[in-house]
């Protein structure tokens, strides 16, 4: 794991004491991603006008948006605990393909999915003509003794235009009982990644998508997510 990603793992275990954090992650693709991504550039223009109500923008399902998505995962210590991302055909809604994330041992286990497999270094989605954030989120694991915490489990977001980071959301907070096995919608309203930490994230150049989770006891899980979009409700 780079430097970068360190201090990746550092402003989570932050958002373990505060709620809350930002950080500064890495290129370092590991995995493809599915099909071609809706998205523009980050040039600024200023705001683009609201999108009517109803309006729904797919960023990634591995089917047909986001084809040139890669994902980042760690490994500081494989004897402490590693993760790993990647895609996994079959296994989403509906039989699609989702994005897995596995988890394995104590410490930090997350993952980022960058929608561009972060080229050209200006790409992004404009996340201002919508209210939300949405993915499908599952959870597996062998036992609930080595389940992932879901009080551990949150989603931040990446931008191009100025490399700050988004707020840390808790899934928890949106989603109550996601860990259930079961495939959940999550709806997180935008705002929420832009208070705090969030304050400097660019929304007009959203790329990376990030789950992060943390543990002091050993862990064994898969997450699984799905059709993640902007949504205006």
């Amino acid at each position: 794991m780079t430097r970068s990603s360190t201090l990746f793992v550092c402003a989570w275990l932050a958002v373990l004491a505060s709620g809350t954090a930002g950080c500064l992650c890495p290129p370092c693709p590991t995995a493809g991603g599915g099909a071609p991504a809706t998205a523009a550039t980050a040039t600024k223009t200023g705001p683009a006008a609201a999108a009517a109500p109803g309006s729904r923008q797919v960023v990634w399902d591995g089917e047909g948006a986001g084809a040139g998505a890669q994902g980042w995962d760690s490994c500081a210590d494989p004897k402490v605990g590693c993760s790993k991302v990647a895609t996994a055909p079959g296994v989403g809604v509906n039989g699609t393909t989702a994005i897995k994330l596995h988890g394995d041992g104590t410490g930090f286990l997350g993952m980022g999915w960058n929608l561009f497999g972060w080229y050209p270094e200006n790409a992004g989605v404009d996340m201002t003509p919508y209210s939300h954030l949405t993915f499908q989120i599952r959870v597996d694991a062998k036992s609930p003794e080595v389940a992932v915490d879901p009080a551990s489990v949150g989603v931040l977001l990446g931008c191009s235009g100025n490399k700050n980071d988004s707020a840390t959301v808790p899934v928890e907070r949106y989603a109550k009982g996601f860990a259930d096995g079961k495939w959940h919608k999550v709806e997180i309203p935008i705002s929420a990644f832009t208070k705090g930490p969030g304050a400097k994230f660019d929304p007009q150049s959203f790329w990376e998508f990030r789950i992060a989770t943390w543990s002091a006891a050993p862990r064994h899980f898969d997450i699984f997510i799905d059709d993640i979009a902007l949504e205006k409700q």
